[in-house]
């Protein structure tokens, strides 16, 4: 029998998996260990599991205010039960453009940034596409974040 791949369900202004937004940093490695990714480096604010496919950012109070996602054989992405990593990035784009209440949105394969419900998208190239054999342009990070963190970006 093969064996049951943890699903992060991605819930824009709340959580991905086990780690929501304003969790401590703490709290964030031992959900993500509790459910097989314990932590295996940092790098300033900066937590990775998964062999870097999954990365939690803190806030200068130690608050969790981001968490990125890249694809994983160790675990299934879901956005309003879709696997994300399974979608063209032009159809992943289009689902959390509809989903999102901020005014029009226009396609950008480099980065883009959901405002309503702070979701980032992070370059889309054939490369990440390791469903499909690399034929079609596929995100290679989604992520979510919360207001600080929108502000903090903007500023860049």
């Amino acid at each position: 029998m093969k064996p049951t791949l943890p699903i992060l369900d991605i819930s824009p202004r709340l959580g991905i998996g086990p780690v929501c937004l304003g969790d401590t940093r703490a709290m964030a490695r031992d959900a993500l260990a509790a459910v097989g990714f314990p932590l295996e480096s940092s790098n300033g604010p900066t937590d990775y599991f998964c062999q870097a496919a999954i990365q939690t950012e803190c806030d200068e109070q130690g608050f969790i205010w981001f968490i990125g996602l890249s694809q994983s054989e160790q675990y299934l992405a879901r956005y309003q039960g879709m696997d994300v990593f399974a979608l063209a990035a032009g159809e992943l784009f289009s689902l959390i453009a509809a989903a999102d209440d901020s005014g029009a949105h226009e396609f950008n394969d480099c980065e883009y940034l959901f405002p309503g419900q702070i979701i980032t998208l992070w370059d889309a190239d054939e490369q990440y596409d390791r469903q499909g054999n690399e034929t079609r342009p596929v995100w290679a990070q989604v992520g979510i974040g919360n207001p600080g963190y929108v502000e903090a970006v903007s500023a860049l």
